[in-house]
């Protein structure tokens, strides 16, 4: 029988890197889905799966449990995810129920649909294809075997620091859209990656939660604790951070350090903006920092002081201590933050990888400016 043959019945799946859905049943056209929590508690909001065998026909997919969407719709993919579109918010079902439906293209041998823009290993060797300059050596091993990328760039005898995580939460996958825009700044051939390269020392864990990403897990709330609340002296569990925790410490002594953990919000965020951690100090050179950026990065999808609320008290969580919460205690940190950015709209535009990375470019050239105006 040929891919598309009309007595092969359609079928959803989640067996690939990131992939994430539970089927409760199929009838006709219909399936009733939820998504996987793997160990989130109580409740998170990521999915990821591809139907085969679909082409011509209008699916509806009817999700069982707590289901949230954005205005943008689903985020949909006919090449088997290389390439992804948002649906618009029509495709969401009609009269409150939960879920979406979908014309298939006839030729589609295969069709994804994600909560967001996926962010994988292939997407991570892309990029490092691009970038020769970057070295990459293992962190660590996760606790699934898995080899955990540590990126290295620029001048190892800098005193100029400069220290970039994401997926801490592993379903947050626009975090990892805007380090990109980071490193290919920082690595262009350009007055400002020539700066870098001379001048600061990068170190980069694209993929704290590697096992998560590559598995398809939420990672947010994981229990005991997630890889984000893993920052206490006595009680890491995870191979990851117990990694990060010696390393980062040594790496950066004696220097002038900015750090930046990218993340997702919640799921109907609909502006980036930075998490305000520590003492007065890094609080000062945060609001600095933010002036900096929303100066680089204005019109559609603008970085905005104005969304940040002041940035005057440091965000405590009662459930762990977060990443940049102990990064802030280290010696030479000169500005340390978490940035959140929405899965879906930034104000008024849509998010796109290619947005997202623009983003991160702006946030490069203000690690420059920041750096320029305090050392």
């Amino acid at each position: 029988m040929s891919e598309n043959s009309p007595t092969k019945p359609w079928s959803i799946d989640c067996d690939f890197p990131g992939g994430n859905i539970i089927v409760e049943r199929q009838e006709g056209d219909k399936a009733w889905v939820h998504h996987d929590l793997r160990g989130t508690s109580p409740w998170w909001f990521y999915w990821y799966f591809r139907v085969k065998n679909a082409g011509g026909k209008t699916l509806q997919f009817i999700f069982t449990k707590k289901f949230l969407m954005h205005n943008q719709g689903v985020c949909v993919s006919v090449d088997g995810g290389q390439t992804w579109t948002w649906s618009g918010a029509q495709a969401l079902n009609p009269d409150g129920v939960p879920g979406f439906r979908y014309i298939v293209p006839g030729g589609a041998s295969e069709i994804r649909f994600a909560i967001s823009y996926p962010y994988l290993q292939e997407h991570l060797q892309r990029l490092l294809a691009d970038l020769p300059a970057v070295t990459v050596s293992e962190l660590c091993r996760s606790r699934h075997g898995r080899s955990v990328e540590l990126l290295r760039f620029g001048n190892p005898q800098a005193k100029r620091k400069l220290y970039l995580t994401a997926r801490h939460h592993a379903c947050e996958s626009n975090g990892n859209w805007v380090m990109e825009g980071v490193l290919r700044e920082i690595c262009a051939d350009s007055d400002v990656g020539e700066w870098f390269r001379q001048n600061v020392d990068v170190l980069a864990v694209p993929f704290v939660d590697k096992d998560g990403v590559e598995e398809g897990d939420q990672g947010k709330d994981r229990t005991p604790h997630d890889h984000n609340r893993d920052y206490d002296d006595d009680r890491v569990i995870y191979p990851e951070v117990a990694a990060i925790k010696k390393l980062v410490p040594e790496w950066s002594a004696g220097g002038s350090v900015i750090a930046t953990d990218f993340h997702c919000p919640y799921i109907n965020g609909r502006h980036a903006y930075m998490v305000p951690v520590g003492e007065e100090r890094n609080l000062v050179n945060m609001r600095r920092f933010v002036q900096i950026v929303a100066a680089l990065h204005p019109g559609p999808g603008a970085f905005r002081e104005e969304d940040h609320g002041g940035l005057t008290k440091g965000n405590v969580y009662k459930n762990g201590i977060q990443s940049t919460r102990w990064l802030s205690t280290l010696p030479g940190m000169l500005m340390c933050g978490t940035l959140e950015t929405p899965y879906c709209q930034i104000h008024d535009a849509a998010v796109t990888p290619e947005n997202l990375i623009v983003l991160g470019r702006s946030f490069a050239k203000a690690y420059q400016v920041l750096w320029l105006e305090l050392t």
